[in-house]
């Protein structure tokens, strides 16, 4: 009885205004959700913006910097010419301005164009669960509303039945949805473990996951772990044309297993500096893994552990064999600062009211594991943080495949964002980054015609209002990036992605997110009511 109290106590905070520098911030008009459509076009033109293509050098992570003005005109979906403005080539002859047989003009003056951004690691919350009826929908609009037009999904909350056709429905542009890659998540059901523990059942998990319609294969804590299990069904997934991703946690297998078995990807960070310890990891005596608080706790001193000239081997293992790394870093900053995530601005907007009574501890709901979170542990997931970044900043220069991954959904949008400057933070440029988060995902997926922004490639793109090499805070939505900036009652209007185009079809980013903060409002009054009542 006592957590929906805490809920309402929550909720109430959630009301308040927003402080910027003692004032009130100003939020847009609130937009029922589903208002809010893609406009279709036979012919799509960008004009004038500047290019961060996404692209760079085949042979390292070297990126193209930006290049502008710059006119993009789209045509069924991807990109058939690009025209350049700049002083020279427009004295040079470059073809007179016009809207080249556009049925629709979107004007970049101002802003910059990057390729759709990709979320790697996701988890769809279903409709009718903890985020309402309409909480597919709410999701889909944090995503797109940021810029992201693909996700790919580590285990679905909803059915990979119900998935499955959100995903037709997606690509038919009859949602306003991110593409969804669904991965089946393995063990399924999560507490049988049962089910595909030898390599033959293995292989015959993997192949029902195929026939009911899964993309890819998710093996966290598992049977799948098991050295033998996990090649068998890496290889029945490669023979189906099935990736597989890991989330090793503290297992059996560790990175360089894992990625010598042939898997697509490793997540978050589990398994790599395992895979350079001497001997056994540290751990206190009455350690036990299924307790959250001390397996999160204690997961914070092992790249300490970790012997650095063994990490640099493991990194070049992974770089041979073409492994990506999906670090996930924004899913435990809260483990370095309880404080920052519990006030984050849009804690009290665009986040669903579940989501705000998830921070609360409770040891049956994963991750919400801080009974007690002390400055000691604050101080070594800082350490661990410093540490980590170091190697994913290696890994990157040493011309690693990195991409980005939030490990989230209620807050996806945002997260990604976040994710994004942990890159930076971690030592890599933001140009760099803007190609981690978009092409490398592309390659790592294997969607070759998703291949940045030039001549033949598909039109997913993210207009944004603002300089993202100068400022990642400029993606952020309803101009969050710009506390104590904008004046407070036009905030909402700076920055954030204006357009978002997948497949060339045009959505208003902007809107998107109004819709987001209309369910939001709607989702607080709905659990008051369920309480009074």
């Amino acid at each position: 009885m006592v957590r929906p109290v805490r809920w309402v106590v929550a909720l109430a905070a959630l009301t308040l205004p927003a402080p910027v520098l003692g004032q009130d911030i100003t939020l847009p008009e609130l937009i029922p959700m589903g208002t809010t459509v893609g406009q279709t076009a036979n012919r799509v033109l960008i004009r004038g913006a500047t290019v961060v293509s996404g692209r760079g050098s085949p042979r390292n992570n070297r990126a193209m910097p930006p290049e502008g003005p710059i006119d993009i005109l789209i045509e069924n979906g991807r990109i058939i010419d690009m025209i350049l403005r700049d002083a020279v080539n427009m004295a040079g002859g470059t073809a007179e301005l016009d809207d080249m047989g556009a049925d629709l003009v979107l004007d970049g003056t101002g802003k910059y164009v990057i390729p759709g951004l990709v979320d790697m690691h996701v988890h769809i919350r279903d409709n009718g669960g903890d985020m309402g009826p309409r909480a597919l929908d709410y999701q889909y609009r944090l995503w797109m509303g940021h810029g992201i037009t693909t996700v790919r999904d580590a285990g679905t909350g909803a059915s990979l039945e119900v998935m499955t056709d959100q995903r037709e429905l997606s690509n038919r542009h009859e949602v306003v949805a991110p593409r969804l890659v669904l991965c089946q998540r393995w063990p399924l059901p999560l507490r049988r473990w049962d089910v595909g523990n030898t390599p033959e059942s293995a292989r015959q998990m993997v192949r029902d996951f195929h026939e009911q319609g899964a993309d890819c294969i998710k093996i966290s804590k598992s049977p799948g772990h098991y050295p033998d299990v996990l090649e068998a069904a890496v290889d029945e997934g490669r023979t189906l044309g099935m990736q597989t991703m890991v989330d090793l946690k503290i297992s059996e297998t560790d990175a360089v297993t894992a990625s010598e078995a042939g898997v697509t990807s490793i997540e978050h960070w589990y398994g790599v500096p395992d895979a350079a310890l001497e001997g056994s990891q540290d751990l206190p005596t009455d350690y036990n893994y299924w307790d959250e608080l001390d397996r999160f706790r204690w997961a914070g001193d092992l790249w300490r552990q970790a012997d650095p000239e063994k990490l640099s081997e493991v990194m070049d293992v992974l770089i041979a064999n073409g492994t990506n790394w999906d670090p996930t870093m924004v899913v435990y900053e809260d483990n370095r600062d309880l404080w920052r995530a519990v006030t984050l601005p849009w804690v009290r907007t665009l986040y669903h009211p579940s989501t705000v009574e998830s921070m609360w501890p409770d040891e049956a709901s994963h991750g919400a594991f801080k009974r007690e979170w002390k400055t000691s542990d604050e101080v070594m997931w800082k350490n661990n943080y410093r540490i980590w970044m170091d190697w994913v900043r290696e890994f990157h220069a040493r011309g690693g495949l990195l991409t980005v991954g939030s490990d989230t959904s209620p807050w996806g949008g945002m997260a990604v964002i976040r994710e994004m400057e942990l890159m930076q933070e971690a030592g890599i440029h933001p140009i760099d980054v803007i190609r981690v988060a978009t092409t490398n995902a592309y390659e790592t997926l294997g969607m070759e015609d998703h291949c940045g922004i030039r001549v033949g490639c598909v039109a997913d793109l993210a207009v944004v209002n603002g300089n993202p090499i100068d400022n990642l805070k400029v993606m952020y939505g309803l101009g969050y990036g710009f506390y104590g900036i904008a004046p407070p009652d036009e905030q909402w209007e700076w920055g954030g992605v204006t357009w978002t185009l997948k497949d060339g079809v045009v959505y208003d980013a902007r809107a998107l997110l109004q819709e987001a903060l209309w369910y939001v409002q709607q989702e607080k009054s709905r659990a008051i009511s369920e309480e009074e009542g």
